[in-house]
């Protein structure tokens, strides 16, 4: 029961930091200035505070990146993602209970969206990555 917990928690933040080279990757084009080295994005991970999901992806992501700071994701606002080049939003717990900040068609960072909140959020958006 752990092994497979752990294996499953270590498999969503390898996904996490695959899905983030692909958005630095993505971001950089021949009309824009080059994309930071992959260690010089600045990460902002929206989650439910001080839980233990948190504590992790932000021990893990700081082996990687220079930058990672935290966010109440009941309180995000599209605004607190300017200073940062790319943004996680997750939650653990109860994923239907989670708070699911209103995010427009019109934001145009890079977001990841993961979990239940993740799915529903995608969803609402008509997405083909929504919850299943």
């Amino acid at each position: 029961m752990i092994a497979s917990v752990v294996t499953r928690r270590i498999g969503v933040v390898w996904a996490t930091v695959t899905l983030l080279a692909g958005a630095a990757s993505y971001a950089q084009s021949q009309t824009t200035p080059a994309a930071p080295e992959l260690g010089q994005l600045r990460i902002l991970y929206a989650g439910h505070p001080d839980s233990e999901r948190e504590k992790d992806f932000v021990q893990f992501l700081g082996q990687y990146f220079n930058t990672v700071k935290t966010a109440d994701l009941s309180a995000f606002k599209e605004k607190d993602a300017e200073d940062f080049d790319v943004t996680i939003l997750d939650y653990d717990g109860d994923g239907f209970k989670a708070p699911r900040p209103n995010i427009s068609l019109g934001f145009s960072k890079p977001l990841l969206t993961m979990g239940v909140p993740g799915g529903l959020m995608c969803s609402g958006w008509r997405l083909k990555l929504g919850y299943l």
